[in-house]
């Protein structure tokens, strides 16, 4: 399968670049730098050169792809939302994967999964309008999916 991944530089995308490649997948990474550049085709993938800002690169990577993740980070709704539109556009039915946070939950008063009610911090609070918004593509005959990646404020000793 062709998938194309923003966000392929950082941690979670330096591993999902290598297990996509591993499983025997052709994978394009969005690279902003020579740096990331230099991340993300060691991690196996093809670098595609531009940032969330640049939307015809967006769409035209999601339109070469069969499936889009999306896992870099926004600085805000506007950006956020546009870049997400851009690829859910170009990949077409083909699924997207959005990822956001756990920090989107804030304090959830104990409940420990996705059943909690958001109670973001305002830092984060407008991650809401845009996962509501690329969930509600699904009208539209897209495959999105969201994922909210988990944290743990807790040590674990081995």
């Amino acid at each position: 399968m062709r998938i194309f991944l923003t966000g392929g530089s950082g941690y979670i995308g330096r591993a999902t670049i290598a297990e996509l490649v591993r499983q025997g997948h052709s994978v394009e990474a969005l690279a902003r730098s020579e740096q990331s550049a230099q991340v993300v085709t060691g991690a196996g993938a093809t670098e595609v050169r531009g940032g969330l800002t640049d939307l015809d690169v967006l769409n035209h990577a999601a339109a070469r792809a069969q499936a889009v993740i999306h896992l870099a980070q926004a600085s805000s709704a506007d950006m956020d939302l546009a870049a997400a539109t851009a690829m859910q556009d170009g990949v077409g039915a083909g699924p997207y994967v959005h990822t956001g946070g756990t920090w989107v939950y804030g304090d959830t008063d104990g409940v420990q999964d996705e059943s909690a009610p958001w109670n973001p911090p305002a830092v984060v609070a407008w991650r809401r309008e845009v996962e509501d918004a690329v969930t509600a593509r699904a009208a539209d005959g897209v495959a999105p999916s969201s994922y909210s990646p988990g944290c743990s404020t807790e040590a674990t000793t081995g």
